[in-house]
């Protein structure tokens, strides 16, 4: 049920990165396709992750396209979230500001290399 939430503010916020709850506990979610218009890259997803493994001994990364369907309403949203393990619990906000550095950078690489 958490997750759902947490889609649910994907769904209706503008927000670029933020932290939500995942099954097992604090997500990172990046609103990726909402600000990018696109997928996150393999490349930008390995990207991501060096750049965590800087903080962390581990990490666990989630890049999905998640569809709504309503009578009045379609809505495809793609999503990177980032899986916050038990003993970075009380640092999000940290871990918070990497996502978000990764999430402006790779989506403006790409704005610039597109005509």
């Amino acid at each position: 049920m958490g997750a759902q939430r947490g889609y649910e503010r994907c769904v209706t916020d503008s927000t670029l990165a933020f932290v939500g709850e995942g099954r097992a506990g604090p997500r990172l979610i990046v609103n990726f396709g909402v600000f990018a218009g696109r997928e996150a890259t393999e490349a930008e997803i390995f990207r991501l992750a060096q750049a965590l493994l800087e903080q962390l001994d581990s990490v666990e990364i989630v890049s999905e396209q998640r569809f709504e369907f309503a009578p009045d309403v379609e809505a495809t949203v793609h999503q990177v979230f980032v899986e916050v393990p038990r003993h970075a619990e009380g640092h999000e906000q940290e871990l918070l500001a990497t996502v978000e550095t990764w999430a402006e950078d790779s989506i403006g690489e790409r704005r610039r290399i597109t005509p």
